[in-house]
């Protein structure tokens, strides 16, 4: 996906689909300021276990975002 599709979701509740099939829920923040030709992307969770640290997957390029849609109304995908 381009940056102008997913710039409408940063720092919302998102469920999206990556280019291997995985599927992340949370909310999704996004970093430019790498300087190496595309953005990084993370999305993060809340904690696996009580009192853990919330769980975070970064994203290495736009392009790697299939699917994208608003999971606000979704627990799972909270921080």
């Amino acid at each position: 996906m381009t940056t102008s599709e997913i710039a409408p979701f940063v720092g919302k509740s998102v469920r999206l689909t990556l280019d291997d099939g995985r599927v992340l829920a949370g909310t999704l923040h996004a970093d430019n300021g790498h300087g190496h030709g595309h953005e990084h992307y993370a999305v993060v969770s809340g904690p696996i276990k009580e009192g853990g640290a919330p769980v975070q997957e970064v994203i290495h390029g736009g392009d790697r975002i299939t699917v994208i849609e608003d999971a606000s109304g979704d627990p799972a995908a909270s921080e």
